[in-house]
């Protein structure tokens, strides 16, 4: 038995157009699994017919009691003859959504069909060749784009996916397109937004590194800022220098709220300082200390600090109001 031949697969053929395996019906090519040669002489017929990776692949089982079905056996055994070819009825469903489109395609996408026989042929329209036949089980031979595009014409009482002409109108439409215009306005129109996009891309990466880097400098200005902040607040005993690591944490989490809150930490007064403060304090309050009668400091309820601390100046107090010093 000669090895397995490709039937079909889904490439684009040199018509422009391409078929779906997973459309393709191969119930009636099962029933009757006939081998033609050219799609014309019968030659034998095929066995082991399946579907693997997206194509159709059978084994040929050539007639030897038939003259052609010897020759061709031989010539295929040799290595002479290495190509197959579907014949279809003419398409089911057809496709224009652009989806389902690959490089270099320029007709419609068949997404159902019949598979009426499969020839063992010399040189076919794809890598697997293919040949459709009419309703009355003529083959059409497929020479010209007028003879496509009657294929494709839905008035031959075929059945179209109305479905995806809509989306293929709708598409137009969302290019910007009327929805009469053509595929290759719409490949221009297409090929113009993809160059955009590119183009966009480009820009994106550039101004994204510049950004990037600007803030890799800002960060590196908030870094200095916020040590210098911390250092001075240690300097100034508003926070203590253990706590430098954590103040540097919070900036580096959210600078501007760090910022507020070490502003809001009032310094702390050397020892020196609150001395002093306090000496002034008590200046202030003998100076209006000293202002007051005996009377007045009694009904100030002041006669108790006077005599604690400024004992000097209560016994004056009292003499003037008693005639006598008191007893401390």
């Amino acid at each position: 038995m000669a090895k397995s031949f490709i039937l079909h697969d889904e490439s684009v053929n040199t018509l422009g157009f391409r078929m779906l395996t997973s459309g393709a019906d191969l119930s009636e090519f099962r029933r009757n699994p006939v081998m033609l040669l050219q799609h014309d002489l019968l030659i034998g017929r095929w066995e082991n017919i399946r579907i693997e990776d997206g194509k159709i692949l059978a084994d040929p089982v050539f007639d030897m009691k038939d003259e052609n079905g010897r020759r061709i056996a031989g010539r295929v055994n040799d290595g002479f003859i290495r190509m197959a070819s579907i014949g279809a009825w003419p398409p089911d469903e057809l496709s224009y959504d652009p989806v389902l489109k690959y490089p270099g395609q320029t007709g419609p996408t068949v997404t159902k069909w019949k598979v009426r026989e499969a020839s063992i042929v010399t040189i076919g329209a794809n890598h697997n060749a293919l040949a459709f036949y009419d309703e009355k089980g003529s083959a059409i031979k497929l020479e010209s784009s007028e003879q496509l595009i009657r294929l494709f014409d839905p008035s031959n009482g075929k059945k179209t996916n109305h479905k995806n002409e809509e989306s293929m109108k709708n598409f137009l439409l969302t290019l910007g397109l009327a929805d009469t215009a053509s595929e290759s306005d719409a490949l221009v129109a297409l090929r113009g937004i993809i160059q955009n996009s590119d183009r966009l891309k480009a820009e994106n990466v550039t101004l994204t590194a510049r950004v990037d880097a600007l803030t890799k400098q800002e960060r590196e200005k908030q870094k200095n800022e916020a040590i210098a902040l911390v250092d001075a607040a240690i300097k100034e005993a508003r926070i203590d220098a253990k706590a430098k690591d954590s103040y540097l944490k919070l900036f580096d989490n959210d600078f501007e709220s760090a910022k507020t809150v070490l502003e809001a930490i009032p310094a702390r007064q050397s020892v020196t300082g609150r001395i002093q403060n306090a000496q002034s304090h008590s200046a202030a309050g003998l100076a209006d200390i000293q202002k007051m009668s005996w009377d007045e400091l009694d009904k100030a309820d002041k006669l108790t600090v006077l005599k604690d601390k400024f004992p000097d100046v209560y016994r004056e107090k009292f003499n003037d109001r008693f005639g006598c010093d008191p007893q401390m």
